[in-house]
């Protein structure tokens, strides 16, 4: 990771809070590079309300600028159902990160990657049906 790809997703991690005071959000750079998503937590009382779905239209945009893939792995460690979340990340064109490509660390099992770049090329179609 270099200096610049960590302040780049350092500064994108203050924007949004700056923005959405009520979200905690880690962001990160892993080797490739890619922006790991390794949390994004929203108080009880804010979920439902469309804020989570700016914060991942504001991630997924920014990722988009850099032409860098977004890796995540949905968990309920903060209260979150696992197939919701997923639901979710794949409203954002996230995919199940399996097969042949692999993008990022392996522990992170959705990955999202910009249209019209050279990861897209090696990532597998997403049809509205997809679902795995």
């Amino acid at each position: 990771m270099t200096d610049q790809a960590g302040s780049w997703a350092e500064a994108l991690a203050e924007e949004i809070r700056a923005t959405y005071p009520s979200v905690r959000l880690e962001l990160g750079i892993d080797h490739g590079p890619y922006l790991v998503l390794f949390s994004i937590v929203l108080p009880e009382s804010r979920r439902g309300t469309g804020i989570g779905s700016r914060v991942m239209q504001h991630i997924t945009a920014a990722a988009d600028l850099q032409g860098v893939p977004v890796t995540l792995s949905p968990s309920d460690a903060f209260g979150g159902d696992v197939g919701r979340l997923e639901a979710f990340y794949r409203r954002f064109g996230f995919i199940t990160n399996t097969g042949a490509v692999k993008f990022g660390a392996p522990r992170e099992s959705l990955v999202r990657v910009p249209p019209g770049s050279a990861a897209a090329s090696e990532a597998p179609p997403v049809y509205p049906w997809h679902t795995c």
